[in-house]
């Protein structure tokens, strides 16, 4: 029985990343901005790297994914550059993907404190298959046993195509809001002759606030702020709605989240995800954060949940006591 739920589970995968080639998700998106546009590279007014992993359905080896980011906001041409590499081994590395995203933004001041920024994204990703590394359902007879063969046989094992973005963005003090179009090729990824595999186009929509609580030592230094933010994401037939609040005081910061569409059940599906969790601290520049995905999908009695760890350090920052950029 446990063979069988893992090879629909596996199938599942497979369905969601190669037929409608929908990208991966984080838990903490508010802390690898860049991944959601491309708006957000120099958004701390200084420079920044980070590193993401995550590991998805962790009780059935559901997908590993590591990325690394680096971005900058150089003040004289008021212009941000910036870089990501991410891997994704989806389904026991049935299938993985390693992509490398290059970005620029442009700072249009519109008051002392609003701007808005216009971006762009040019990327490169690497795609492969291996139908060994899975068990499909066509593998399992009636009486429990998996066989060795599957009719699944790709006519190419690995692929190259190329991709871009383009985002908006406005931000003041305490708020941020934007929309960043992506996979605009519309590449072909199919692995085999027929059917062809489109990679739907992906728009993010995302918004948030700053509430400060208490006042610290400067106009946008608050001592302990609590930000609310949201993020919609759609891709083909799939659309996703990430909502966070986090709690900030000075070294600590503490969140929940929950993702999916409640109330949604498209093909009688549920679209509530998870619940998540989230806590951090920061100090001398250096940030560490790890977040737990308690699921209420369907997978809820198989996926262990998911665990997601983020590292980050900032540096260059103009104005180092300057919080009105508050995403960690």
């Amino acid at each position: 029985m446990k063979k069988n739920i893992l090879a629909v589970v596996l199938l599942s995968v497979m369905g969601v990343i190669q037929v409608s080639a929908q990208d991966f998700l984080l838990s903490q998106p508010w802390s690898a901005t860049t991944v959601i546009a491309p708006s957000f590279a120099g958004f701390t007014n200084g420079g920044k790297v980070y590193a993401v992993y995550r590991n998805q359905w962790s009780s059935i080896k559901g997908s590993q994914t590591g990325l690394v980011s680096y971005d900058q906001y150089f003040h004289p041409i008021r212009s941000s550059f910036g870089a990501n590499l991410n891997y994704t081994s989806y389904a026991t590395g049935m299938l993985a993907q390693l992509q490398f995203n290059l970005q620029y933004n442009y700072a249009v001041q519109i008051t002392k404190d609003w701007f808005f920024r216009p971006a762009l994204q040019i990327g490169l990703f690497y795609r492969t298959v291996d139908p060994s590394k899975a068990t499909f359902v066509d593998q399992i007879a009636a009486d429990g046993s998996v066989v060795g063969v599957t009719q699944f046989s790709p006519t190419q094992s690995s692929l190259v195509r190329f991709d871009a973005a383009v985002s908006i963005m406005f931000h003041g003090p305490y708020f941020f809001g934007g929309v960043c179009a992506d996979r605009l090729l519309g590449n072909n990824v199919s692995f085999t002759d027929q059917p062809s595999t489109k990679q739907y186009f992906k728009l993010n929509v995302f918004a948030g606030g700053m509430i400060p609580i208490s006042q610290g030592y400067g106009k946008y230094d608050p001592k302990d702020d609590v930000t609310i933010a949201a993020l919609y994401q759609w891709q083909g037939q799939y659309h996703q709605i990430d909502i966070d609040a986090m709690y900030h005081r000075k070294y600590f910061m503490v969140g929940v989240g929950y993702r999916g569409i409640p109330f949604y059940s498209p093909d009688g599906l549920t679209s509530s995800d998870a619940f998540k969790v989230m806590v951090g601290g920061s100090v001398a520049g250096f940030s560490l954060s790890y977040s737990y995905d308690v699921s209420v999908s369907n997978l809820v009695n198989v996926s262990g949940g998911s665990h997601e760890i983020v590292l980050s350090y900032r540096f260059m920052d103009f104005r180092p006591n300057d919080r009105r950029f508050f995403c960690y």
